[in-house]
């Protein structure tokens, strides 16, 4: 594999929780300020049919709200997924013991990031043209309002499998 470090994962895992819960935020509430544009300007419009302008915007941008609410539950199974990925990058990492007080400071930093993450997002999540849209996401809202512990637990959980797995590494047994 030739993975020398899994130092990173940890800010990779903040980022792009982070960029994939505003993402999907933002998404949904475009859609549905979208929608409610077109209902203004098109409900009463003839189209030349047995439909109006209403019914058709329902039936062909409704489709992409709807799909756009899957958003809530997609998001957080994305971060998750990282989380296992994380726990998997740390039994891939081959290091030695002189790395684990690297790894702590790497810890103690992206837990200071997480903080100011977690800050940043509640200030997004409580503003009054937005607290509608981000109330739905409620397992994304959960881990990322307490991401320092979260944080925390996927980093000492993720240093204990790796510095476990270097031990037996150098006795030149393998399990599994």
């Amino acid at each position: 594999m030739n993975k020398k470090g899994g130092f990173t994962d940890l800010f990779l895992l903040m980022i792009v929780a982070l960029i994939i819960v505003l993402v999907s935020g933002v998404f949904i509430y475009l859609g549905g300020v979208v929608s409610d544009q077109l209902h203004d300007t098109m409900d009463d419009m003839d189209v030349g049919g047995e439909k109006n302008g209403s019914e058709l915007i329902d039936e062909n941008f409704g489709a992409v709200n709807v799909a756009y609410g899957g958003l809530y539950w997609i998001s957080v199974l994305l971060i998750v997924g990282m989380i296992i990925s994380t726990f998997i990058g740390s039994y891939l990492v081959t290091t030695k013991p002189v790395f684990f007080i690297p790894f702590i400071f790497v810890l103690i930093i992206a837990i200071v990031v997480a903080v100011g993450l977690s800050n940043a997002y509640e200030t997004i999540i409580t503003d009054p043209t937005l607290a509608d849209t981000f109330a739905g996401f409620v397992g994304a809202n959960y881990i990322l309002a307490n991401l320092p512990i979260w944080i925390t637990v996927v980093g000492v959980t993720g240093a204990i499998i790796m510095f476990v797995r270097m031990g037996r590494e150098q006795e030149g047994v393998y399990y599994g």
